[in-house]
């Protein structure tokens, strides 16, 4: 079940040595891990050659911060997600399901970030700084990404459990699909809820404007459409504290990439393809496109 899942994924992340218990986790599994700097990325992969390929990314600074507190900081969602939903595909494979579907599995296990100026609280980013963590994090195989990352810090997305954004591709936001919609409501049991972008939102982070959190800031260096995934609370919490992660969020948001992927397979579509033409014909290519910062 998910919830085993993911507690087992918490169990991995809340210690002292996090990757270790990871590689054992995951032995027989195609896992990379790659250090840059003081950051560590781990990549593994599910699949082989199915049809579509989707990217789990787990976007955050850091999973615990290790030189201030104790513990798993609310920062650790993404990482948690991600984990989770890769043991949930694995529990499955042994039990003898698996989907026709090449995923990526994608975040940043290290024990610290560096902070930097936002309102109401400041950002947790990696400490090799954002766009190089981008650079590493986005897959450009991916045909479509979910990029979960915790947004708690906002006056904005103030909700008690998870929340979506429509979906960002070449520097549009276009609607959610209603039937991932339905994938929501089905493993919310509640109504929609959706994070409110501004254009701001969908420019790098030194622009002087306001970022809800980096949520959907992948969208930079891929071509694919992106959905992003915000784990939120009714109260504003930093990134850096302890102790407030919510079990049930998580389990919800686990569940529904688990969903998400599965809709995929089936030949599922996020967005109406004919919705952005009409857009592209009638308004021309996006001008966030100027600031698109290319992986290289």
């Amino acid at each position: 079940m998910m919830l085993k899942s993911l507690i087992d994924a918490i169990e991995i992340l809340e210690s002292k040595d996090p990757l270790n218990l990871l590689r054992s986790k995951l032995k027989g599994v195609e896992y990379e891990e790659k250090k840059i700097g003081e950051v560590t990325f781990v990549k593994v992969y599910y699949g082989s050659g199915g049809r579509e390929k989707v990217e789990i990314l787990g976007r955050l600074g850091a999973i615990q911060m290790q030189n201030a507190s104790k513990g798993l900081v609310s920062d650790a969602d993404g990482a948690i997600v991600t984990l989770a939903v890769l043991l949930e595909l694995l529990n499955l494979k042994e039990k003898g399901i698996a989907l026709d579907l090449d995923v990526s599995f994608v975040t940043n296990i290290s024990l610290n970030a560096k902070l930097i100026p936002h309102q109401p609280f400041n950002f947790m980013v990696p400490l090799i700084g954002l766009d190089e963590a981008l650079k590493e994090e986005v897959d450009p195989k991916a045909g479509l990404i979910l990029s979960i990352d915790s947004t708690k810090g906002n006056r904005l997305a103030k909700f008690d459990d998870f929340a979506l954004t429509h979906v960002i591709k070449d520097g549009y936001i276009l609607k959610l699909k209603d039937e991932v919609i339905d994938i929501y409501n089905r493993v919310t049991g509640h109504e929609v809820y959706l994070v409110s972008l501004t254009t701001g939102d969908l420019t790098p982070l030194d622009f002087n404007v306001y970022h809800i959190s980096t949520l959907i800031s992948p969208w930079l260096y891929t071509d694919s459409p992106i959905i992003g995934i915000a784990t939120v609370s009714k109260q504003m919490i930093p990134g850096y504290v302890t102790g407030v992660q919510d079990i049930e969020m998580l389990e919800h948001a686990s569940r529904f990439c688990l969903e998400m992927l599965k809709y995929v397979e089936g030949g599922g579509k996020v967005y109406d393809e004919n919705e952005l033409k009409e857009l592209k014909e009638k308004l021309g290519e996006s001008n966030l496109q100027r600031v698109k910062k290319w992986k290289t």
